[in-house]
Formats: structure tokens, C-alpha cells, sequence
């Protein structure tokens, strides 16, 4: 095979990730006996051989990427931290990853730590980014890309989703279902894509021509915990015989609130989410929700900022990836003695 083998083309050959490769050839744990011997056959097979000095000596770089995220047990965040992942194994870099727990502070800590020559570029995965971080990194020489920031003018590039045809999409499918009565709970309210998601609930119910009741509406952390609670309020005082929620989480709580005012989901009671974490799948009944393509947004985020440090411009600052609606069993259509309304 001419030129240099990659890891790439060994995890195409093999029918493996790029990452599987880089971990069984990094001694890392993880692959089974017989994936690893796959692998090392297929390596050994195209003369593959690691390309450490060139990576590492080449213009005095290290070979690793800074990864930021809010939050280690989130699967929000490592859906998109294994984007990153797969795709920085596919050019045989690595990533050195923090965590901040969304504390400004340690954040930019963090930050600053890193651009001591410690990595070639950073990503921020859903960061706080205060102006102080935000005006340390516009000064840095360290290249850096945002994933899912909370504000989307920020001055630095980032990838980002469309939230508001996401969330339309969301409301219109149980519009079409013939709900009329349709509750929103919505997401932290210091992040951009809140209030964007608000916009495509609130059109989507304009549109149909439905009104846009304010006492269906409420404000919720991204959490079961805050879902649960303020869905059983919106259904106990209000009575909608629907919630699209924010994310995927705050829907999970909405569906045991539901069950927990007697309510069968989907027969009696729809909810949507937004975000298609694993959980949505696994749950009973499988949540009906937007995704958003997570791990994509890692690897497009990766993707920018391996171009931005080899000296490239990009096209534009914002990449703005599509979402798109998941129909499972969560959602059907309003039962006859729900369209006049248990109670108001």
C-alpha cells in the first residue's frame, strides 16, 4: 500500500473505530481478545508504523488536544467527548481531558494551565466562558473551538445545532398527533439555546394556530429531578395533554410524573425530548425526541481546531449542524376525554 498507513484505514479494514485501533495499539484496555488480534494482524499485515516524531517534533507541537467538558458523568457530554475522541485517534493524537463542574473559576484554571505549551489546541465543551476566559483565549496563541456554547455571539469559533427547527419539529409532531393542549419545560435559562427553543415551541403553536397558553410554560434545570417536579405541577394545576421538554432528561422525569398521576404514557399522556441520549432508547416506553447528532458535534469541533492548529483559516466561525426528530413510543395521539380537557 503506498504512502504512510494510518490508523484509519486500519479501522476501515478491520470494521472497527479509529479510537478501537489507537487503544489496542496504545496497549490501552477496552477491545476484546479477538478485536485485538484482528487489529495487530491487519497492522502488521500493512506495515504499520507510529508516526510519534513527526507528530510530536513537527513544528514543536505535543501531539495533544485539551479537552474542557462541564461534567464527567453527564452522557450528554461524553457523547460528544467521543466524537472528539474518534476523530483525534484517526490522525494518532491524543487528548488531555478536565472537567469543571461549571465553575468559572476552574475553568478558566484550567484554561490558562493548558496554554502553557502543554497542548496544541483546546475544545470547551458547553463551557461557562465568562469574559475574562473568553478574552484570555482571543490573546492566547492556542488555537480553540467550542462546542455547544451557552452563548452563541461569542467571539471565538463553535458548533452549535439548530435548536429552533429542532424544537418546531418537536411541537408540530405532536400538533399533527392533534394535541392542542401542549406544555413546554424548557431548559436553563442563561443559555442561548433555551430561549431559541422557546422561539420553535411558541411559532410552532402560532403557526397551527393554536394559542400559546403562558401557564403551560415553565423553567427547569437540565436534570430528572427538576423535569419530575415541574411536570407534576403543570399537570395537576393545568392539565396539557402533552410536554415537549427541553431535553432529554427533564422528558424523562415528565413521563414518571405523568405515571405518577395515574396517566399511561402514550395512551393517556405524549411527552418529547431533545438531545437522543442513550437513555431515550433504553427507556419504557422509548422517549420520541430531537437529537441532536452529538457525536458529530465532537468530531466537527475536532476537525476545526486540527485545521486551525496545522495554520488554516476556516470557513466560517459558526457550524451550525442539523437536528432531527426520532418518533418512538412516547408520543400518540390525545385520547377522546383528554381533547375536552380532564380539568382547567
Amino acid at each position: 500500500m503506498p504512502g504512510r498507513v494510518t490508523i484509519a484505514q486500519i479501522a476501515e479494514e478491520v470494521g472497527v473505530s479509529a479510537m478501537t485501533v489507537s487503544n489496542v495499539l496504545n496497549g490501552k484496555p477496552g477491545a476484546s481478545e479477538e478485536t485485538r488480534r484482528r487489529v495487530t494482524q491487519v497492522a502488521e499485515r500493512l506495515g504499520y508504523q507510529p508516526n510519534l516524531s513527526a507528530r510530536n517534533l513537527k513544528g514543536g507541537r505535543t501531539g495533544l488536544v485539551g479537552v474542557i467538558t462541564l461534567d464527567l458523568t453527564n452522557q450528554y457530554g461524553l457523547e460528544i467527548v467521543r466524537g472528539i475522541a474518534e476523530e483525534l485517534a484517526s490522525v494518532e493524537r491524543e487528548m488531555l481531558i478536565n472537567a469543571t463542574y461549571q465553575n468559572a473559576t476552574r475553568e478558566k484554571d484550567r484554561v490558562e494551565f493548558l496554554a502553557r505549551g502543554l497542548v496544541d489546541g483546546v475544545l470547551m465543551v458547553a463551557p461557562v466562558l465568562e469574559d475574562q476566559t473568553v478574552t484570555f483565549l482571543r490573546q492566547a496563541t492556542l488555537p480553540c473551538v467550542i462546542i455547544d456554547p451557552r452563548k452563541l455571539d461569542v467571539s471565538l469559533p463553535r458548533v452549535s445545532v439548530d435548536n429552533y427547527q429542532g424544537m418546531r419539529k418537536g411541537t408540530q409532531h405532536l400538533i399533527d398527533l392533534g394535541h392542542t393542549r401542549i406544555g413546554y419545560i424548557c431548559g436553563e435559562p442563561d443559555m442561548d439555546s433555551t430561549s431559541i427553543r422557546c422561539s420553535g415551541y411558541r411559532d410552532a403553536l402560532r403557526l397551527a394556530g393554536l394559542e400559546v397558553d403562558e401557564r403551560l410554560v415553565a423553567s427547569c434545570d437540565f436534570s430528572y429531578a427538576c423535569g419530575f417536579r415541574a411536570a407534576t405541577t403543570m399537570i395537576e394545576d393545568f392539565a396539557p395533554t402533552a410536554i415537549v421538554a427541553g431535553a432529554d432528561l427533564i422528558a424523562l422525569g415528565a413521563i414518571d410524573a405523568a405515571r405518577a398521576q395515574g396517566l399511561d404514557v402514550p395512551s393517556e399522556f405524549s411527552v418529547v425530548g431533545f438531545d437522543d441520549l442513550p437513555q431515550a432508547a433504553q427507556s419504557f416506553p422509548g422517549l420520541t425526541t430531537v437529537r441532536q447528532p452529538l457525536h458529530d458535534m465532537g468530531q466537527t469541533g475536532a476537525r476545526a481546531l486540527l485545521s486551525l492548529i496545522d495554520g488554516q483559516q476556516l470557513l466560517m466561525d459558526r457550524l451550525i449542524l442539523p437536528t432531527e426528530l426520532v418518533v418512538r413510543n412516547s408520543t400518540a395521539a390525545p385520547a377522546a376525554d383528554s381533547r375536552r380537557g380532564r380539568r382547567r
